[in-house]
């Protein structure tokens, strides 16, 4: 095995700059004949589904979770420290705050701050900024 030198580092970093656009690069599916098909008939329309509570399947935010002490997230609004939180509104929740993704009604949501976790609609965290 050669001893790595600069040279060396050199001469690989084009591979593997070639090798990391190829892992990134989107996938493409070569593309058949297109087959001859008949329209599907409209299906019947159906009442719009009622607002409900939506059916979690990603994780909660912990307030232990690394990411939750440096926002200082609590799962309960009425539960942040006031003192210590001076931008702290009276009356903000995730619910009411602009980077809230869940609906109205839901009892937890998305946010684009705990990527793969959802956050308590009653709950709060010091980016809280009030939805427009």
């Amino acid at each position: 095995m050669k001893t790595p030198t600069r040279r060396r580092f050199i001469e690989i970093t084009p591979f593997a700059g070639f090798a990391l656009l190829a892992a990134c690069s989107p996938k493409v599916e070569p593309q058949s004949a297109p087959m001859a098909t008949t329209p599907a008939p409209n299906p019947a329309p159906t009442a719009a589904p009622t607002p409900s509570k939506t059916v979690i399947n990603l994780p909660m935010v912990e307030k232990g979770d690394a990411q939750a002490v440096v926002f200082g997230y609590v799962d309960d609004a009425t539960q942040a420290d006031k003192v210590k939180f001076k931008n702290h509104v009276s009356g903000s929740a995730c619910s009411n705050c602009a980077l809230y993704q869940g609906k109205a009604g839901d009892v937890a949501g998305g946010c684009p701050l705990f990527v793969g976790k959802h956050v308590a609609a009653k709950g709060w965290c010091t980016s809280w900024a009030k939805k427009a």
